[in-house]
């Protein structure tokens, strides 16, 4: 576990009069540009200071994802980056310069990919909402990631003055908003709801989202995990494991626990209270045929497809792994036949 407090008041103290680009998960990931970082933690604390949508004035869902965006964690918060690589768990994958994280055989002179550490930060809620036409509920729709990555959840929040989620009174009946089918009732909750699906089920996967956007009349999607652009409620869920026999992992994430996603596997997430997590990416050698696979796979989207680049490198990063590999080897095999040549003498 980390040993600094991750609280809105230490990101506030410092980088408070930011400006940064955020999303409004009620307005189908409309993009908020015009708000600092202080306006953003206000409203983490206090749900009635939570800016509003001018046309609506309903409140705002913000979340704050792959903050910092283009300075490097260590070098921002060098504090926060060294607790972090203190408490990781299985420090030979998720560690940057872990033995069996790929990333680390690229060459000094190569530009690595951004594997972060980045923070995401969202305003959460117990009960489904409305968006557009739907009820979406999710603060990341389904989508999957090209490498392995852990996901750490450092603290939660449920503002005390937020009337619209507060537990129903003691004795009243629970309203359908709160209900969950595998959970039971949310209210009373905080952290983060996930749902992983399994690498081999992602044609199913894609098979009954085609076949839902038709039958429902959506938009049909260019792919339907990498458009990133759909949220399985209780019902979709249902659904899919009934007609298609798919069943993912549906979890709860308190503070301090660790989420890891192989990767490839489709996941989503909806936070049930407001929520800091710190994610990081690694590549594993049991996992790199996939994240060749899904290199290719992004490289045949559109052109103007946001997911349409290797950000990844991961045919360099197995390249000189396995270069260094038989360079080691040569030279144990050399060691090993002076050894016995000595030996024999």
């Amino acid at each position: 576990m980390t040993q600094l407090e991750w609280t809105p008041q230490s990101f506030l103290r410092e980088f408070g009069s930011e400006t940064v680009e955020m999303i409004d998960c009620c307005e189908q990931g409309a993009l908020v540009s015009s708000l600092t970082l202080a306006q953003f933690w206000r409203g983490y604390l206090f749900a009635q200071s939570r800016p509003r949508v001018r046309a609506t004035h309903k409140a705002q869902m913000l979340k704050l994802k792959d903050w910092p965006p283009k300075t490097d964690f260590g070098l921002k918060m060098p504090a926060f980056h060294a607790d972090l690589m203190a408490a990781l768990p299985f420090k030979q994958y998720c560690h940057v310069d872990g033995a069996l994280n790929l990333a680390r055989y690229l060459p000094p002179d190569a530009l690595p990919p951004d594997l972060g550490p980045k923070l995401y930060n969202a305003y959460g809620r117990r009960r489904l909402w409305l968006a557009g036409d739907y009820l979406k509920g999710g603060h990341t729709c389904l989508h999957c990631d090209v490498a392995d990555a852990f996901n750490l959840l450092v603290h939660e929040w449920n503002p005390l003055d937020d009337s619209e989620d507060a537990p129903p009174a003691e004795g009243s009946e629970v309203d359908a908003s709160l209900l969950n089918d595998e959970l039971g009732s949310l209210a009373g909750a905080a952290g983060a709801v996930w749902d992983i699906f399994r690498y081999e089920d992602t044609d199913k996967l894609c098979a009954f989202l085609r076949e839902h956007a038709e039958r429902t009349g959506a938009p049909a999607p260019t792919h339907p995990i990498h458009d990133q652009s759909v949220y399985l409620d209780d019902g979709m869920r249902r659904e899919l494991r009934e007609r298609y026999g798919v069943v993912g992992w549906h979890l709860v994430q308190r503070q301090g626990d660790y989420v890891f996603l192989p990767a490839g596997c489709a996941h989503q997430v909806r936070n049930l209270s407001c929520c800091i997590k710190v994610a990081m990416d690694f590549v594993s050698p049991e996992n790199v045929g996939r994240c060749l696979e899904l290199t290719e796979q992004f490289r045949r989207l559109p052109d103007w497809h946001s997911a349409n680049t290797d950000k990844l490198q991961a045919k360099s990063m197995l390249r000189h792994a396995l270069q260094l590999a038989a360079e080691q080897l040569r030279a144990f095999g050399e060691a090993a036949e002076q050894a016995h040549a000595g030996g024999a003498s």
